[in-house]
């Protein structure tokens, strides 16, 4: 004679059904989770970044750390005005639109960019102080500068 399972109970299929939701939730957070890949930032969907501080390693090769301190300063330099670039093209968009709307618009923009600032400087600091006082914080938080600027002028110019 076999063996016959009994029918599960409504507790049973409420803990299974909780168990399958927790794994599908832990799923899309894992997809959205920053990982590296090859020297970019893979940060799930949307548009991935080149990771600045593979970027300058790779180009300065051998060289002192002072290069690569010199190439995450360029890299710095020209992320900051392609992000000021991007915004005064979104500034400049808003206030030909000419509705009642663009002053708060305006100002919204402004709110935000100076948002973004503050939280980029306050990230980098943290993500350089993860280093414990190492060799490359400098390098990790000027990499962070870089990264979180290319990012915030790729969110201004997708609209």
């Amino acid at each position: 004679m076999a063996y016959r399972f009994p029918s599960p109970s409504p507790v049973w299929l409420l803990i299974g059904s909780a168990a399958l939701a927790a794994l599908i939730a832990a799923a899309s957070i894992a997809e959205t989770v920053p990982a590296r890949a090859g020297g970019m930032v893979v940060t799930g969907p949307g548009p991935v970044i080149p990771d600045p501080l593979n970027e300058c390693e790779n180009t300065v090769g051998d060289q002192p750390r002072t290069a690569l301190a010199r190439c995450l300063n360029d890299a710095r330099h020209t992320a900051d005005r392609q992000m000021r670039d991007a915004y005064a093209e979104v500034e400049k968009n808003l206030r030909e639109i000419h509705s009642a709307g663009t002053p708060k618009a305006v100002s919204t923009l402004k709110e935000a960019q100076k948002a973004f600032l503050k939280f980029r400087e306050a990230e980098c600091k943290r993500q350089g102080a993860a280093a414990m006082g190492g060799s490359g914080a400098g390098d990790m938080e000027a990499a962070c500068i870089v990264k979180l600027t290319r990012w915030r002028t790729g969110v201004l110019a997708s609209g």
